[in-house]
């Protein structure tokens, strides 16, 4: 009798379940990002001061080594910096940072759609923001400035002592706590004349739509740029995938938990990875993502995990940034008392990719001073490009090169 009775009851909370499943398909299925018009446009400027400032870095590191950047990071971070610029320095930063032909209140509030938005794209995927002020105790900070970025960037801002040696340590344990523990020594030290830091935190943890057997992971032979090889862990599997492949690229896009981010990787094959990268545009980035289409066949993909880090002082200066370096810089809109330049803009992150699926953080740190269709069988063995990006607007969240998995980077 007592199980009688239960059954009409289980049937009403089945039948409650899945009337709230309809009426909240957020619940599983996340919120899309719906952008303006204008706000897609500065997705494709991000994504174009990507490739430019991959293209930067690249230039400059080593052949052999991996590289791995966060433009949206750098982004963040510079646009926070760029609430306190005036004159000339917003005038050069706005250039470098392809926030060109949008106003500061436009550009403000699109990263403000972002932080708040790009968490609730997909549920079954981790992607945090987290931006935070600190300043010298001594230094006296506007108001619209502090309210501005902790308002549209949900910053936490903070008043420190530079000269102590805790202040590195909350700040690199702030960072940590953001990355899950990825990137816990972004700032080395800081010093009594210090005046600020604005720091950005990116962390992205995505599980493969399928995911491969760990079981099937075995070893094979990986070939370097310099025509070594080396024998390396292989993901192997039965998976969906869209690929796209000519005589000098193989272009290959595997989705993550719902199709909502996804990773694509380029392996040039008739040239280098670092020409492939120097020559690599929004318009070739199109081009080659416009072509993909379905696959369902066994794709082989090397393990790699790495950590990247790099001041890019020199990246956004050659970018034409040098004004926000030196003592002409103006960021009289941080503090009204001026002789304010940024002395350095660190960044590190990080990557790790599985069978089941990838791990990737970033952080970046702006100081500022005073002056001065068929099944096919295809295997990714050789250096290649690869970026994550959101789905539905093509925003791109990191970059990199893979020239050796085997490498842990610094």
């Amino acid at each position: 009798m007592i199980r009688k009775s239960l059954l009409p009851a289980l049937c009403l909370l089945l039948l409650l379940f899945s009337a709230c499943k309809k009426n909240n398909p957020s619940v599983e299925q996340g919120v899309d990002l719906e952008l303006t018009t204008t706000e897609q446009q500065k997705v494709l400027a991000d994504n174009s001061f990507s490739f430019k400032l991959l293209k930067k870095v690249s230039a400059d590191a080593s052949f052999n080594d991996n590289l791995m950047i966060s433009p949206l990071s750098v982004s963040f971070a510079m646009a926070m910096a760029n609430n306190g610029s005036a004159g000339q320095t917003f005038t050069d930063i706005n250039s470098t940072m392809n926030f060109n032909g949008f106003t500061p209140d436009q550009v403000n509030n699109y990263y403000n759609k972002l932080i708040t938005g790009l968490p609730k794209v997909d549920p079954g995927t981790i992607l945090k923001v987290a931006n935070s002020v600190w300043y010298t105790q001594t230094l006296p900070v506007l108001p619209q400035f502090t309210q501005t970025n902790s308002t549209l960037y949900q910053a936490k801002v903070q008043s420190v002592d530079f000269g102590a040696a805790a202040t590195k340590d909350m700040m690199n344990q702030w960072v940590s706590d953001q990355t899950n523990g990825k990137i816990p020594n972004l700032v080395d030290k800081t010093d009594a004349l210090d005046v600020m830091y604005l720091i950005n935190a990116l962390y992205f943890k995505g599980t493969w739509d399928n995911r491969f057997n760990p079981a099937s992971t075995h070893q094979q032979a990986f070939y370097l740029a310099n025509n070594n090889t080396i024998q390396t862990d292989f993901m192997s599997g039965v998976v969906h995938y869209n690929s796209y492949i000519n005589n000098d690229v193989h272009v290959f896009e595997l989705p993550y938990n719902n199709k909502k981010f996804n990773m694509v990787i380029i392996m040039p094959i008739t040239t280098t990875v670092q020409s492939l990268v120097s020559t690599l545009d929004s318009a070739k980035w199109q081009s080659l993502t416009s072509q993909l289409h379905a696959n369902n066949g066994n794709l082989n993909i090397p393990k790699f995990k790495f950590s990247y880090g790099l001041p890019l002082n020199n990246a956004l200066i050659g970018l034409g940034m040098g004004n926000a370096f030196s003592p002409l810089a103006n960021f009289t809109r941080i503090s009204a008392t001026g002789n304010l330049q940024i002395t350095k803009v660190q960044h590190k992150t990080f990557i790790e990719v599985n069978e089941d699926g990838t791990e990737a953080a970033a952080a970046t740190s702006v100081e500022i001073g005073v002056g001065a269709p068929a099944p096919t069988n295809n295997t990714i063995d050789r250096p290649f490009f690869f970026a994550i990006r959101e789905v539905k607007t093509g925003l791109i969240l990191f970059t990199g090169v893979l020239n050796n998995p085997l490498l842990a980077g610094n």
